[in-house]
């Protein structure tokens, strides 16, 4: 799970699946002799590549192509400290050729402030996964939201910290915690959902249906101590019948909250070895939290974690002991194609203050682990490796103070040592620090990824007179290369993101 900047969180959702190098498309056949017309010629093979929206429903995958006739990929070529920038060409059906790009990795810029380094020559690009069919009717700004009262009964003895969420797989909608009018240990209750503005209407004859679930607040005793964990989890739910939202209109809907087959699994957490990496974070970081959930998602291993998912567990404020074990209670009442995933993070707090300033800005560091059920509990869950090492911009240490005197500088470190069967990617990202009234506050700037331990910013990432914060993303998908899946990070994954100091720019 990556975050603000954490694995979860900061990531938009786009995916990049780059052909091998080398393999022509269907349309333009290798000739006689096995290689690149161009390069026979003397003329550098062209980048080809194609870009769409991608969405996940009931019935499959929804691909639309997005128009790229008037804002095309480029491709930046590393020339001795320099970039030279090769334009590319997109059409309204989503295709795009960047011309004559020189043999060995470049930068991918598919938008202002995202690149790629990568060399390979056919590109397809999916931009925007997400649940729920597209294009669905919203509720109107100018119209009170439409509303469904549902009166459920059986449920598990309610308590004031339960949750009552509502999860359409077919639709891009999620509602955490419903209204609700139910008094502590009753096993019946009201809960209301209303639609925001903006948000998609329900509709069944789109094949939109609607499963509401009870997280319900339980304890747990921890094993080798007095301790106890609290923690929420599944343990009722409801299918409820066939509805449509009307704005401007209530309906009421009753019904019985069903109780699905309950799950019990083994908890291992070494809390300590994830607050350990906190030194090589950054020197000032310090614990933020740590959390742990397992959700439900729908084919993990090509797709990564798409936003909103069903929560099945959540431990949110866990005791601060070195190892937690205990057994976990939940329910399962979704999809069985929709995968169970287990995801721990701990994040680290960094604070960065200008001149002149009285509050600082708080930018986060943090160190997860995502994997499918029962993987995800069948061993201790750990750290797999730390923090990039010896970061560096133009070969000065990156957690201290740096002054530079280039817009376009190097930026190197060293990989973490090597986890068995595991290859390495890194994200660098960028964020910038500016004065608002009295406070120091950071805004996102820009990111590259990578395979390699260095890269070389491009220009306009940086700017002359304004400071920054570089993150180190070391992350690691045993199945595949990020490079194939750039911006949705299949499972499992694992990841630390560690933090320069103040880079200033002169």
């Amino acid at each position: 799970m990556r975050s603000t900047p954490s694995l979860a969180s900061l990531l938009s959702c786009l995916a990049l699946t780059l052909a091998s190098a080398g393999c022509p498309a269907p349309t333009d056949p290798t000739p006689d002799g096995g290689t690149d017309a161009g390069t026979d010629a003397g003329v550098p093979p062209d980048v080809t590549g194609q870009l769409d929206m991608l969405s996940l429903t009931n019935a499959g995958e929804v691909r639309r192509p997005v128009d790229l006739s008037t804002a095309a990929p480029k491709a930046l070529v590393e020339d001795g400290g320099t970039f030279v920038t090769h334009e590319g060409v997109g059409k309204a059906d989503g295709t795009f050729v960047i011309p004559n790009v020189p043999v060995g990795p470049y930068y991918l810029r598919f938008d202002p402030t995202t690149y790629v380094v990568t060399d390979a020559r056919e590109v397809k690009l999916s931009t925007n996964t997400s649940i729920g069919r597209p294009e669905a009717a919203t509720q109107p700004a100018d119209i009170s939201g439409a509303t469904i009262v549902f009166n459920l009964d059986n449920l598990h003895p309610y308590q004031s910290t339960d949750g009552l969420t509502l999860y359409s797989t077919n639709l891009n909608v999620a509602r955490f915690r419903l209204t609700p009018s139910a008094t502590a240990g009753a096993t019946s209750g009201t809960f209301t959902y209303t639609v925001r503005t903006g948000q998609p209407l329900i509709d069944p004859a789109q094949g939109d249906r609607v499963i509401l679930t009870q997280l319900t607040s339980r304890t747990a005793p921890l094993e080798g101590s007095g301790e106890t964990l609290s923690y929420r989890s599944v343990s009722r739910s409801f299918e409820a019948p066939e509805f449509q939202s009307k704005p401007g209109e209530t309906q009421t809907i009753s019904g019985t909250m069903a109780e699905p087959p309950s799950l019990t699994a083994p908890l291992h957490w070494d809390m300590a070895a994830f607050r350990n990496l906190a030194p090589a974070i950054h020197p000032r970081a310090s614990v933020a939290a740590q959390v742990m959930i397992v959700d439900a998602q729908p084919m993990p291993h090509t797709y990564g974690t798409i936003s909103p998912i069903p929560l099945l567990v959540e431990i949110g404020q866990p005791p601060t002991v070195d190892e937690l074990r205990t057994t976990l209670t939940y329910a399962n009442p979704y999809p069985a194609s929709w995968m169970p995933v287990g995801t721990t993070e701990t994040s680290f707090a960094v604070t960065y203050q200008l001149p002149g300033t009285d509050t600082p800005a708080i930018i986060a560091g943090s160190a997860s682990h995502s994997e499918q059920l029962p993987g995800f509990f069948s061993v201790k869950i750990a750290p797999e490796f730390g923090a990039v090492q010896q970061p560096r911009i133009e070969g000065m240490d990156a957690q201290q103070p740096v002054t530079l005197a280039t817009t376009t500088p190097e930026v190197s470190w060293v990989a973490p040592p090597p986890v068995p069967g595991e290859r390495y990617h890194y994200i660098l990202f960028i964020h910038e620090l500016s004065v608002e009234g009295s406070a120091t506050v950071s805004q996102y700037v820009g990111s590259i990824r990578t395979n390699d331990t260095r890269a070389r910013l491009p220009p306009g990432l940086l700017s002359l007179g304004r400071s920054y914060v570089f993150t180190f993303d070391v992350n690691t998908t045993p199945d595949n290369d990020i490079l194939q899946q750039v911006f949705n990070l299949p499972i499992p994954i694992s990841g630390v993101l560690s933090l320069s100091d103040i880079i200033t720019v002169k």
